[in-house]
């Protein structure tokens, strides 16, 4: 009879290529946001960016090991946080398009998206906690994970983002946006 034994240098690998692959696919998303949207995609890659930070912190704080589903939680973190802001980015234009003022077309924006945002995000977040409930080990990591992150979404892709329009166009005139 032939024996297999699994250590844990299979999770190691396994966790390990699954960052990898997360770092690709988030460097592909950035590259595009920034090509796409500009430099309303640079101030987007940036609050995913601090979204994945602010994951990272709240694992780390709660004590949290990272696992393979803990990795597909903030894959799905970094998937939300890209759709949020590009509801945002494109409510703006599409307000810039109907001719609004760059400050009006940024309100409207973000007024408009918010509903849609709030909505996937909640849902989400009920289905991490019904997960949570009924899931065992990794199913209660991923949704761990997940709940963490629909948090951090929603304050980097709504809270932080605004802060840093309402700061721009407060300092400056800005005619045109880069979006």
């Amino acid at each position: 009879a032939t024996k297999t034994v699994i250590g844990p240098s299979l999770g190691k690998s396994s966790i390990d290529k699954a960052m990898k692959a997360m770092l690709v696919a988030a460097a592909i998303v950035v590259v595009f946001m920034a090509l796409y949207y500009k430099w309303s995609g640079v101030l987007a890659d940036f609050a995913v960016l601090f979204n994945v930070l602010f994951v990272f912190g709240l694992l780390t704080l709660f004590g949290a090991t990272l696992t393979l589903p803990g990795v597909a939680g903030i894959v799905l973190t970094i998937g939300m946080a890209v759709d949020a802001n590009v509801i945002i980015l494109e409510r703006i234009k599409e307000e810039i398009a109907a001719g609004k003022s760059i400050k009006a077309a940024v309100d409207a924006g973000y007024s408009n998206a918010i509903r849609a945002i709030i909505d996937s995000n909640v849902t989400t977040f009920l289905a991490g906690i019904v997960l949570y409930q009924f899931g065992t080990g990794p199913v209660r990591g991923f949704a761990v994970t997940l709940m963490i992150g629909i948090l951090t979404t929603l304050y980097t892709a709504v809270t932080l983002t605004r802060l840093v329009y309402d700061y721009v166009l407060s300092r400056r005139d800005v005619k045109k946006l880069s979006v």
